[in-house]
């Protein structure tokens, strides 16, 4: 913090001179024109909403088998359940 106030003048004037030069160097040195950053950052862009997607689809697919093969097992343990039972209810009835 500026403790004399009698400074902020010299203080104010190295900023704004900072603030020129950092403009200034990075005009001098940018490496693409405004129009080429701007058309790779939306190319960027692009390219993860399209990562995202193909990952969001991979994962339904996934989804997707595992419920069919949960399905497929519940049915067998259903069955296999209902087996069971039959035979121990005809056990149960010869006896």
């Amino acid at each position: 913090m500026i403790r004399n106030r009698s400074s902020w003048p010299q203080v104010a004037s190295a900023f704004a001179i900072g603030l020129g030069a950092g403009a200034a160097l990075g005009l001098l040195f940018a490496p693409q024109s405004g129009e080429d950053t701007r058309e790779r950052i939306r190319s960027s862009a692009q390219d993860g909403v399209d990562e995202l997607s193909d990952r969001g689809k991979t994962v339904i697919r996934r989804v997707r088998k595992n419920m069919a093969d949960a399905k497929d097992y519940v049915s067998d343990v259903a069955d296999s359940a209902e087996n069971a039972f039959r035979d121990a209810r005809n056990t149960a009835s010869t006896s």
